[in-house]
């Protein structure tokens, strides 16, 4: 699987769970694949947008901080109504609106039932443990109940586990490493142009004589 179809696979689940909340109940493959496309192309201008202000505001330490977010999403129109720069100045007070709406969505009911509908919030009447408040998301507990031993190890050096450890390779029957193998062959390299040289014959003399040749 190449890696744009696995993102947009695992973009999915999270799409359904959405759609489930604001009240759907069915809809066609085509239509998701659309929204894993435009919500993929959507988080790219996102990261993308929030790399630039990071290189820009701080190009020493160029690793993204909140205020270069707050301005991705700025950018992305995801925080409105947001009044310019300059209406901002001239009225002397910063527009939070945009801010205060995202936020008074990101801890509201809408987002509160999609959180429901993934399993993060138990729904009225469950049981809930004590011991295992934060439940796992859904990605991890797929890759648990597709592993027999219940561990990650077979994941390690995919991107749904963790770095794999850098180890040699070995090369069965021949050097025992491609360190090594590179060696030899520099090593012998000053033999091979020898045998080469050796191997070509030499143009006869009358052939090599440009003056005596007829055109």
């Amino acid at each position: 699987m190449s890696g744009s179809n696995l993102h947009n696979a695992l973009l999915r689940p999270p799409i359904i769970q959405i759609l489930r909340a604001a009240g759907f109940h069915a809809t066609r493959p085509s239509v998701l694949d659309t929204l894993a496309d435009l919500t993929a192309q959507y988080i790219m201008i996102l990261a993308s947008s929030t790399t630039a202000h990071a290189a820009n505001a701080h190009p020493h330490d160029p690793v993204p901080v909140l205020e270069d977010i707050y301005q991705a999403l700025q950018d992305a129109g995801a925080l409105r109504p947001q009044l310019r720069e300059w209406e901002e100045d001239w009225q002397g007070e910063e527009d939070m609106r945009g801010l205060e709406g995202f936020l008074s969505w990101f801890t509201g009911p809408a987002n509160r039932e999609i959180r429901r509908i993934a399993g993060f919030v138990p729904s009225e009447g469950d049981m809930v443990d004590a011991d295992a408040l934060e439940k796992e998301d859904f990605l991890t507990a797929l890759k648990k109940k597709h592993s027999k031993t219940g561990e990650e190890s077979r994941y390690a050096g995919t991107v749904l586990g963790k770095n794999a450890d850098e180890h040699p390779i070995i090369i069965e029957g021949g050097a025992p490493s491609l360190q090594d193998w590179g060696s030899q062959m520099r090593s012998r390299a000053p033999y091979m142009a020898d045998s080469d040289s050796s191997g070509v014959s030499s143009a006869p003399s009358n052939l090599s004589d440009g003056e005596g040749m007829d055109v």
